[in-house]
């Protein structure tokens, strides 16, 4: 089977064009060249028919034939963009991002990967139970710059959610003290509007890492080129969107209820319980988008942790180690302070 492939070469020079989050534009690190991306024009790809490719199963190994040495390249079935590993060129595997496997949008990277010590060291920082000295005697190892597919969500929820709200009122009657109890019937009436609610569409990255990445900003979609794609990894989704749309129902629906519950407390009710709703959503739209995320381990002590960060915002989300001693001595700090309070209070009342 004859495999498509898109290069992105330096009309000036020829040599590898990479995507530059800083300029937004393509860069020829040889000559020095830049290209602006365009929003509306279709690109010219070397190197493929032009027909729609017939989708590659997720599981199987594909190898691709660089065109500029040669060498053979082996990647997996979603893979999307790969850099030559001898000659160091910027191959987009454009079978897996044409015909139906084509993104509605992408974000670009806006971030360069050398800020990302920084925002580490941002994220560190006001971390009190970290080991001392992580950061700077940490190595960041296996530093990736991928666009993760995403399907990005949008529906309406409407209808009425019931609560039995109450006031608690309190009388003494001589030993007695009497609790009186109103109840009161409390409804709200939701329609919500929810757009672009993402939900990572690779079983290759953990799903609570990639939620933590959020908020990416919608309003930096922009139509897909593949000239985005270079000099980065790309990934093509293997969960399509009827696989992976209950997360997205489910949010949007705690988030109805959540919004309802905080509109319908007031301050006069001692408490609250929800009785039940006749929330309905609208057909949910899904649209397939690309988002960029960088991705690394972080190594210290023999130990390795994982980390991303998304490179839209240059928000760091991972795992990161507690030192027990620290741990402890704070916990034992807090213990003495509490114990010289309850030391003065005792101390006052006895005089």
């Amino acid at each position: 089977m004859e495999r498509k492939i898109s290069e992105q070469k330096c009309p000036a020079c020829g040599a590898p064009l990479r995507f530059d989050p800083a300029s937004g534009k393509s860069v020829c690190d040889w000559c020095g060249a830049s290209y602006e991306i365009p929003d509306e024009a279709e690109e010219t790809l070397s190197g493929s028919d032009g027909s729609e490719a017939a989708e590659t199963s997720a599981e199987e190994i594909c190898v691709y034939n660089c065109l500029s040495c040669g060498a053979e390249i082996v990647t997996s079935g979603v893979s999307a963009s790969v850099t030559c590993p001898y000659c160091g060129n910027n191959i987009v595997l454009t079978e897996k991002v044409s015909g139906g496997l084509r993104p509605d949008g992408i974000i670009p990277f806006r971030i360069d990967k050398k800020e990302l010590p920084a925002a580490v060291q941002r994220f560190y920082k006001d971390r009190k139970l970290l080991p001392r000295h992580f950061f700077s005697e940490s190595n960041i190892e296996d530093l990736c710059g991928v666009y993760i597919p995403f399907w990005l969500y949008d529906c309406t929820y409407s209808g009425p959610v019931y609560y039995d709200a109450y006031t608690d009122s309190a009388v003494r009657h001589g030993d007695y003290l009497v609790t009186t109890r109103a109840h009161y019937d409390v409804q709200r009436d939701v329609s919500m509007r929810f757009t672009d609610i993402p939900v990572d569409a690779s079983s290759r990255f953990d799903d609570a890492l990639m939620d933590s990445l959020e908020p990416f900003d919608a309003s930096g979609i922009k139509p897909f080129r593949m000239s985005y794609l270079s000099g980065f990894f790309a990934e093509r989704f293997d969960k399509d969107s009827d696989e992976v749309r209950r997360r997205a129902e489910e949010r949007m629906y705690n988030s109805a209820l959540s919004i309802a519950e905080a509109n319908a407390h007031s301050p006069m009710y001692t408490g609250m319980t929800n009785k039940g709703n006749g929330l309905s959503a609208s057909p949910i739209e899904a649209k397939y988008v690309l988002l960029p995320v960088y991705t690394f381990n972080v190594k210290h002590k023999g130990q390795t942790y994982s980390f991303a960060m998304n490179g839209q915002t240059g928000k760091v989300v991972g795992d990161v180690p507690t030192d027990s001693g620290r741990s402890l001595l704070r916990r034992w700090g807090t213990f003495a302070a509490v114990f010289a309070a309850a030391m003065l209070v005792l101390s006052l009342i006895s005089c």
